[in-house]
């Protein structure tokens, strides 16, 4: 979207819920889905570091062959959720024999982007170490999607050694976080233009190629899908495996009941990614 484009332009074209009236009621049953798997379907809560945001919660399956297991980074603009709220998947999830693990960090304003992405490595990590026999898939929604995104890009250090990921599903994500300097959302993240473009897996080398879904809900704003579109073609110049899909029917909020389940049609990209790994 071009500079001269309007603030009040930028303002509804980077909130999801312009086109999704039923956001509420949606991210509502978010929770009462998860409350229910947390309290019929045992789990692990795993810490991975010092701070009491720190942790995943883990749904082990009981896996014979392949020993898959989804990591999930949640939304919420960086600034809302928590792990408490993405554990729905894992029901649908376990039935097919795939570990799940809903990834939690400190919301902004008490940590910045760049914390946050640090967080969501040092998770990564921790939970690769907890089970090094795991092929990990790294999915993510929205700011999820980001932060997947941006791990993607990460130089590991000595001290904590690159993660094998195998694959990433990346569900309605923003990847150039420029245009957000202009509107509400950058309030409690406090981005300058620099730090934004640091910050963006669009101005970074992909150094951890693998196979990448790359999806949204139809009913979108136009920036979320072109963000996405552009997104997928620059992970194919790096020589990603990448498939593309606008998911019918769906928007940027309740096109997550269809991660877990194979009948759908995100369901079914989901499920031929996992068989190619």
């Amino acid at each position: 979207m071009c500079e001269q484009t309007s603030n009040a332009v930028l303002e509804r074209e980077y909130s999801p819920s312009s086109v999704a009236p039923d956001f509420p009621a949606i991210v509502s049953a978010y929770a009462s889905r998860s409350s229910s798997v947390l309290e019929t379907t045992p789990s692990q809560r795993l810490s991975y570091g010092t701070s009491a945001d720190e942790y995943a919660i883990v749904f082990a399956a009981r896996a014979r062959g392949r020993h898959l297991m989804v990591v999930f980074i949640h939304g919420g603009y960086w600034q809302d959720l928590a792990a408490e709220d993405s554990c729905f998947p894992a029901k649908g999830l376990l039935a097919q024999g795939i570990s799940y693990a809903a990834l939690n960090y400190t919301l902004a304003p008490s940590a910045s982007i760049a914390q946050i992405v640090d967080q969501c490595a040092a998770a990564l990590h921790r939970i690769s170490s907890e089970f090094p026999d795991a092929t990990l898939i790294l999915a993510g929604s929205s700011a999820g999607a980001h932060l997947a995104a941006m791990l993607a890009t990460m130089e590991w250090s000595s001290s904590r050694s690159q993660p094998r990921v195998a694959g990433f599903i990346l569900i309605s994500g923003i990847y150039d976080l420029r245009p957000l300097t202009r509107t509400y959302i950058n309030k409690p993240l406090n981005l300058d233009l620099a730090e934004a473009k640091a910050m963006s897996p669009a101005f970074l080398p992909v150094r951890h190629p693998a196979p990448t879904l790359v999806c949204w809900g139809e009913h979108e704003t136009s920036e979320f899908k072109r963000q996405s579109a552009e997104h997928a073609r620059r992970l194919v110049r790096y020589g990603v495996s990448v498939e593309l899909l606008e998911v019918s029917g769906r928007n940027h909020f309740d096109i997550l009941f269809d991660l877990a389940d194979p009948a759908t049609q995100l369901g079914k990209a989901v499920d031929n990614l996992f068989g190619d790994l």
